[in-house]
């Protein structure tokens, strides 16, 4: 009996070490779940906690919420697996596929066709970016596709303005709502930010729509995207594509969901999409390096 029960027991290794060798992974237990630090933690925690429980109850796993400490640190960590799924920005995915060959796996509605918002404060009456030459700029992280790749992109090719040689500063924030609140303050003159945030900041009290006005916004392009980490189980990444598909905006419960997503609905993503990110990105040439 001893001996049948070492048999067993090698047998068990065994097949678990050709598991390994064959590439296959290791089922998921907890789903750890990434976010783009684009707002402060307190409001990235109301804004995600419907769809962590939405995850939990889907899956059948505990899920618990990942808030990094900065852009380049939310790529970091999909990157090295300390989180399974993540919601990243678009400049941020393209690091994370080249680097760390994450994998695009859904993304709203709004994020093909995403833009950014230039605001000023309502006492500055100038009718077009042209007319703050001399002014203070204030972009988001460096990092941030909306808050710095693309408006630093529209203002050179649809503007002819280098910010650094048109405005008398340029400054970067942490977050985009910080990023408003220089706008509000005073701190900066203009701001380029995310539009979708400068929205939920109104509609949840952090800005009254009188404190800032849209001075220019810009054209569309692709932004955030639900990205895996690799090595994720295709069973668990397969999980997690229908349960973000089968929200269903007509569905009371699920589309409280995806309202605190600023969603209404989710699709299949397609790496390609964002190709031409990465294409502005080497134009640009703009550093890595994350800064305030």
């Amino acid at each position: 009996m001893l001996i049948c029960a070492v048999v067993i027991v090698g047998l068990f290794i065994g097949l678990a070490a050709l598991h390994r060798i064959a590439g296959e992974a290791p089922r998921l237990t907890e789903l750890r779940v990434g976010v783009e630090p684009d707002q402060n933690p307190d409001a990235l925690r109301r804004r995600y906690a419907p769809l962590i429980d939405y995850l939990s109850a889907q899956t059948g796993l505990p899920t618990r919420l990942v808030i990094p400490a900065d852009y380049n640190e939310s790529v970091r960590i999909i990157g090295e697996g300390e989180v399974d799924i993540s919601n990243i920005g678009g400049r941020s995915f393209i690091e994370a596929e080249s680097k760390y060959r994450s994998a695009a796996l859904v993304m709203r509605e709004i994020d093909t066709h995403f833009t950014t918002w230039f605001i000023t404060r309502p006492e500055f009456t100038q009718a077009n970016l042209a007319d703050f030459r001399g002014k203070r700029l204030g972009f988001a992280s460096r990092l941030s596709t909306s808050g710095h790749l693309m408006p630093r992109y529209f203002l050179r090719q649809l503007w002819k303005i280098e910010p650094e040689d048109f405005f008398s500063e340029v400054r970067y924030a942490a977050t985009h709502d910080q990023a408003v609140q220089r706008v509000k303050s005073g701190e900066v003159d203009l701001g380029a930010v995310n539009s979708a945030i400068v929205r939920k900041m109104i509609e949840d009290g952090r800005l009254a729509a009188g404190d800032i006005r849209v001075l220019w916004q810009t054209p569309p392009y692709p932004d955030y995207v639900w990205t895996v980490r690799e090595g994720l189980d295709e069973t668990d990444r397969t999980r997690l594509r229908d349960a973000f598909l089968r929200l269903d905006y007509h569905d009371p419960v699920d589309n409280a969901i995806l309202a605190s997503l600023d969603a209404r609905a989710f699709l299949p993503a397609n790496p390609d999409d964002f190709d031409v990110l990465g294409e502005i990105a080497a134009r640009l040439d703009l550093p890595g390096a994350e800064a305030k």
